[in-house]
């Protein structure tokens, strides 16, 4: 308890079980502990509206940077960005979709068998936050999948710190589960180049191409993965984040572009402090 306390250090997630939803989550949302750790576990293949990712992801793993890796090849539900971010409805399977419910619904079941498999008493576990990092539905399945196995298993969680514009309000609503912020870790740049050219060399890599790497990122314990949300009337304090600008505050013409503009602001930045109520359309 003492670690948790005084923050986690990089040794302390060494042998760590990374659990991420697709093929370049583990490097673009916890480069700083993938040299170390003891598993890799990527749970998604097939792209059923993407048959170039598909056929990518086929052959990624021949002669892969990181031998400790390994995909569950579960299909994709194909419902990202199908969310009210505003509104969110949790889920005990993940999150209320707005297209393809019954897969997605599905996945949650082959993701927990499948999982159990991989992630024993005693693990620490590195997975996606409750809001999923710039709000992805996939990866907010994968944390519920992995909190439904802590409940059964002695096993520490622990979710990465990156958010984006789109479910900030979602993220600071979710503060209750988290516990301190470990130590700033150095991101591996050197490492996520090399992966990031395997990707592309694959035809799979789903970010920006050319992406630069923040220096540091850091993680949260998760102490009550089934903690009621915060009031949005409450005050927020500041912590570290990195924070992925998707939609911004910019006309409509120019979200319509969104998809284009994966820009991460390089460094860590905190989170200002955010005072009074807020009010936000229903």
């Amino acid at each position: 308890m003492e670690e948790l306390i005084l923050g986690m250090k990089l040794e302390s997630f060494k042998s760590a079980v990374i659990v991420m939803a697709h093929p370049d989550d583990e490097v673009l949302w916890a480069s700083s502990i993938l040299s170390t750790a003891r598993k890799v576990i990527l749970c998604y293949g097939e792209a059923p509206n993407d048959a170039r990712t598909t056929e990518g992801r086929r052959t990624v793993f021949d002669e892969f940077p990181l031998s400790t890796a390994f995909n569950l090849n579960i299909a994709e539900s194909h419902c990202y960005d199908s969310t009210h971010w505003r509104e969110p409805v949790e889920t005990s399977y993940g999150v209320r979709c707005g297209r393809n419910k019954n897969s997605y619904k599905k996945n949650f079941h082959l993701l927990v068998k499948a999982l159990e498999a991989h992630i024993k008493d005693g693990d620490l576990v590195v997975t996606h936050n409750p809001w999923g990092e710039y709000g992805h539905e996939e990866h907010i399945q994968v944390f519920r999948a992995v909190a439904h196995i802590g409940e059964r298993r002695n096993i520490r969680i622990f979710v990465s710190s990156y958010v984006s514009d789109r479910v900030l309000y979602f993220m600071e609503r979710n503060t209750p589960r988290l516990a301190a912020a470990s130590d700033l870790l150095p991101t591996d740049k050197a490492l996520g180049e090399k992966l990031m050219r395997h990707y592309q060399a694959h035809n799979c890599w789903t970010w920006e191409d050319g992406y630069k790497w923040p220096d540091y990122e850091c993680f949260y314990e998760i102490v009550n993965p089934w903690a009621a949300l915060r009031s949005d009337k409450l005050t927020m304090s500041s912590m570290p984040v990195n924070v992925i600008w998707l939609d911004e505050q910019t006309p409509t013409y120019t979200n319509a572009l969104r998809s284009t503009k994966k820009r991460l602001i390089s460094g860590v930045r905190s989170l200002l402090q955010r005072t009074g109520s807020k009010s936000f359309p229903p």
